[in-house]
């Protein structure tokens, strides 16, 4: 529908009206009782007269849904343009009229009337809607008919069918009636699924009977199928493809007939030598391409089942390795469910041995603290045999004491190091996280490197006193220590660690700096001074 060219202010006045609506229905709800039951009192019978008079559940329920279809959805149709002022302001009014009548206890006339802005309503939405569907289907309609027009000669009274369904369908759009416009769409839709169905069913007979006289070598009877199939539809590919194949298959057929029969009697390398000699004859030739395709695949064939055949004989033989590599060669010609099982059975069987081995040496170095070694050895054993439960255990533990022996090294080196740079309380964390991995096995070497820092994070376990000397106009903060504050000097007991130490002067540039306490340095002192001005 078109939309409504009245002014923009009469809109904003009627959707004000619609907002009002809930107000004025609770108001008329009201009327009718509290959320108890609707039985009127006496002093209400006594005044309005008898009790038919009053609204009862379903005019309540009624008189709601007057207002919310035009308070939500015909509002929305208002917005989109769907319907007229006209029409909106029509239905509101009657909506008040019932409303009159609800409020002067005419409730039966107030009643139709709510049913006539309902069924109005509603018309006028399910108009609105079957317009959408309309509308919908013409364009997939449309593209249908386009996508189809290649059947309009091969099924001209069919495909006429459906454009003459389409145009009505195109024409009762235009008059307004779109349910009728819904159908007839919907119709020429069907008409179209059954024509393209009976043309898939139609091409697809042909192409199998071309496609089965051009394995006869009958050329005549395949092309005269294939033709059949393009006139249908020009743009097949399948009877295109079997035009050029009877086309290639002229004049050469009976020395395909020739090879066909070495091929029949096993000759398959014959076969494939006459096919290469007629190849140089007719170079490009797609028949004789194929062909050769083929016969390689069958030659293929050929030659896994000889490999497979000789690889059970070694098999039988007891000699794996042999029948390994014939598997394994076979395999990469095709493959092959069965015999990739039968290969990795066989590999398991020739590689019983080494995993034995592995598993042997896997041990004796987990046993001498040679843990990545002994990683290294169950890692080769699991992959060779993934289901030895032995083999995956080992390498768990190996792996696991390798990496804590790593963590060890590394955490005793970082310990060392946090000693160096006066890190105390930091090296004490990276000692303990060393201890908790700590190995079983260790040399004198590390054991003594242990002892090292043991000793002297016990020797800076204790506060040690600390003098700080200011100015008394510099505000001086340790973080985590000591707050801001001005002193000429202040003396304080750390424990040995680096602390940043910082001075803050008004209009002067701020100073920082480390102060390292260190137990074995005591009576320790630092100055701290904002002296350079901003």
């Amino acid at each position: 529908m078109s939309r409504n060219k009245k002014p923009v202010i009469v809109v904003a006045a009627l959707l004000g009206g619609l907002i009002l609506l809930p107000v004025l229905i609770w108001s008329v709800s009201r009327l009718g009782g509290s959320d108890g039951p609707l039985t009127p009192t006496p002093s209400e019978t006594g005044s309005a007269g008898s009790s038919r008079d009053l609204p009862d559940f379903d005019l309540s329920r009624l008189a709601e849904k007057a207002d919310q279809l035009l308070s939500q959805d015909i509002a929305e149709a208002l917005r989109e343009g769907d319907v007229s002022l006209d029409f909106v302001a029509g239905l509101n009014k009657e909506a008040e009229r019932a409303r009159g009548d609800l409020r002067s206890g005419r409730t039966d006339r107030a009643k139709e009337r709510f049913l006539a802005v309902v069924s109005a309503a509603e018309s006028q939405l399910e108009a609105i809607a079957a317009a959408d569907r309309a509308r919908e289907l013409k364009g997939s309609t449309y593209t249908e008919l386009q996508r189809l027009e290649y059947l309009r000669v091969a099924f001209e009274n069919t495909y006429r069918e459906a454009v003459d369904s389409y145009n009505d369908a195109l024409r009762s759009l235009e008059a307004g009636r779109y349910l009728e416009a819904v159908d007839q769409f919907e119709l020429a839709g069907a008409i179209l699924g059954d024509l393209e169905a009976r043309a898939i069913q139609q091409l697809s007979g042909l192409l199998e009977a071309g496609q089965a006289a051009l394995e006869k070598y009958e050329l005549t009877e395949a092309k005269n199928a294939f033709r059949s199939v393009l006139e249908i539809d020009s743009a097949n590919a399948a009877a295109t493809e079997g035009l050029t194949m009877v086309s290639a298959l002229e004049g050469i057929a009976e020395s395909i007939k020739a090879i066909r029969t070495l091929e029949s009697e096993g000759k398959l390398n014959e076969a494939l030598a006459a096919l290469d000699r007629l190849a140089a004859d007719h170079p490009n030739n797609p028949f004789i391409k194929n062909q050769r395709t083929s016969l390689e695949k069958r030659i293929a064939n050929s030659e896994f089942d000889r490999l497979v055949a000789r690889s059970l004989e070694s098999e039988a033989a007891g000699n794996y390795g042999e029948a390994i590599a014939d598997l394994e060669e076979a395999l990469k010609i095709k493959t092959d469910t069965t015999q990739q099982e039968r290969l990795e059975k066989l590999q398991a069987t020739y590689k019983a041995a080494r995993l034995e081995m592995l598993l042997a040496d896997g041990f004796q170095a987990l046993k001498g603290a040679r843990y990545e070694a002994a990683r290294n050895l169950y890692k080769e054993a699991v992959a060779l045999d993934p289901e030895s439960k032995e083999a995956r255990t080992g390498l768990e533990k190996a792996s696991s004491l390798y990496l804590a022996s790593i963590r060890y090294n590394q955490n005793i080196a970082s310990a060392e190091r946090s000693i160096k740079e006066g890190r105390f309380p930091l090296a004490a964390r990276f000692f303990n996280e060393a201890m908790s991995s700590r190995p079983d096995n260790l040399m004198n070497s590390k054991l003594k490197k242990e002892e090292a820092i043991r000793s002297e994070l016990e020797k800076q376990s204790k506060e040690v006193p600390v003098t700080v000397i200011s100015d008394g106009r510099t505000f001086v903060s340790i973080i985590g220590v000591l707050p801001p504050d001005r002193f000429k000097d202040r003396d304080l007991k750390l424990f040995p660690d680096v602390y940043k130490i910082k001075g803050t002067r008004k209009g002067y540039k701020d100073v920082e700096m480390d102060l390292k306490v260190d137990a074995s340095r005591p009576n320790q002192s630092i100055r701290v001074q904002c002296i350079e001005k901003i």
